[in-house]
Formats: structure tokens, sequence, C-alpha cells
């Protein structure tokens, strides 16, 4: 069964490279088109809503240096300046609030030709740091000139929910439903409505802030709601040295 689901992935990935790739401000171009042309770095950044849109359900054909389109939504109605992210015309996401007024301008004036490319992919994280996106512009001039080659280079994510961070995980976690100290679940990585909905409800009152997110903190028994679906991800620490354990939602999981 694994093995049939690698020829599927393997079909399905080499049918999405077969699609044009769409160019702000230029239209689409074929693959060796885009490849052929110089690329210019402008800014990197994790994709926002990956787990709202078909990015977590793609991501198994996702591969390092796959070029994103980049779609402006002026009429968004959450964001003026939005602009969407297409893996092989489908949505997978956005350039975060944050960092997405320029290129959005940029996009408008067709000054340039911009072109998104998946620069890291990464599974044992939270859904919005599974995919991190280069935003580039397209030159004909190849190649650069050594003293501008920094203008290709880009730097190293950091993942702030990766499972093996060391200075927050001790070698021994507890299991959630037994550990009688603080418990926290962050909102934001709980995919499932209702066990969203059922969290926020009960316990948004119990909210803290450690390093600057909000978690809930399950003081009682609430937590036996969803036993067979949490398991404990890592510890965390407050800036006063607090300690917690942290607990994650996953509907995968079988009792």
């Amino acid at each position: 069964m694994r093995e049939n689901n690698y020829f599927y992935l393997i079909m399905k990935r080499n049918e999405f490279l077969q699609r044009l790739i769409g160019i702000a401000g230029l239209g689409f171009l074929s693959l060796p088109e885009v490849q052929d042309k110089q690329k210019i770095y402008l800014l990197q950044t994790f994709v926002a809503g990956f787990r709202f849109y078909k990015g977590v359900e793609l991501l198994p054909l996702m591969q390092q240096n796959d070029f994103v389109e980049l779609r402006r939504e002026p009429d968004n109605a959450h964001d003026p300046f939005a602009v969407a992210l297409y893996w092989q015309q489908e949505k997978v996401g956005f350039l975060p609030a944050e960092a997405n007024e320029t290129i959005a301008r940029l996009i408008d004036a067709e000054a340039l030709q911009l072109v998104g490319i998946i620069t890291h992919l990464k599974h044992d994280v939270q859904p919005w740091e599974n995919a991190v996106v280069g935003v580039y512009f397209l030159s004909d001039k190849n190649p650069l000139p050594p003293h501008a080659s920094y203008l290709t280079q880009v730097a190293k994510p950091e993942y702030t929910t990766i499972k093996e961070q060391k200075e927050i995980r001790e070698q021994y976690l507890p299991d959630v439903t037994e550990y009688d100290g603080c418990r926290v679940i962050d909102p934001k990585g709980i995919d499932d409505g209702a066990a969203k909905a059922y969290f926020e409800k009960y316990y948004t009152k119990h909210a803290v802030q450690i390093n600057g997110n909000t978690y809930l903190e399950v003081p009682d028994d609430g937590i036996y709601t969803y036993v067979y679906n949490v398991q404990s991800f890592g510890w965390l620490y407050d800036e006063k040295g607090k300690k917690y354990l942290e607990f994650v939602f996953n509907e995968d999981l079988q009792g």
C-alpha cells in the first residue's frame, strides 16, 4: 500500500510540473524559461495560512526549489495588500501581512517580474512552519558580478515549533493526562474545528503568555474529553522560569 501511494504521488507531481508557471507582471512561462533567468532575492518568509488551504494536503508532493506563483488579491476583505501563493495553480496560503506590502505594490505597478521559490520544507513542525518561500525578481542578466552574490543568498529559517528543540525539551516527557503540573496548548496548532472550539470555549480564561505567544492552560480534567487525541510535545519556560508541559492535539492519534 505504501509503495502504491509513493507511485501515486510521483505521478501526481509529474502531472503538476507539466503546468505553466505564473509570473507576477509577466503572465505564464514554461519551467525552462524561468530556470534560465537570473533570480534576485527580495525576501523570505513562512507561508501564512498553509493549513487552511491546500498546503498540508500537497506537502508530500512539494520539493525544495519548486516555483510558487504570487497572485494579488486587491479585494481581500482582510488585507488590501494580500498576496496569495499558488503551487502549480493550487492555493497553499499567503505572504504574511507583515511582509507583503512592498511585494503587493511591485505587483500592482508591474514593475518587476516576480516569482516565489520554496526554499525550505519541514514536516515535523506545526503547519504554519511547514513551508518557507523566497520571493525573487527575474532578470535576463546572468551571471551576477562577484560582489553582488549576496543577492541570491537566503538564510536558514528559525523554527519555533520543531519537536527536537533541545533547549526546551528534557529527555523524558510525562504523559499529558497524568502530569499534574501546568499543561498548556497552542490554539493556533489545533486543526480540528470542534477541538479548537472546545479548548477556546472552556480555557480562554486560563490563557497565559509564554515567550510572546498565547497558550491555553488546562488545569483540570477537561483534557480527558480528547484523551485519545492529545500528546505531550515539549517543555516551555516563561520569562520567570516557570515550567509548562506543552501538549498538542492530533486527530490521527488512536487510543
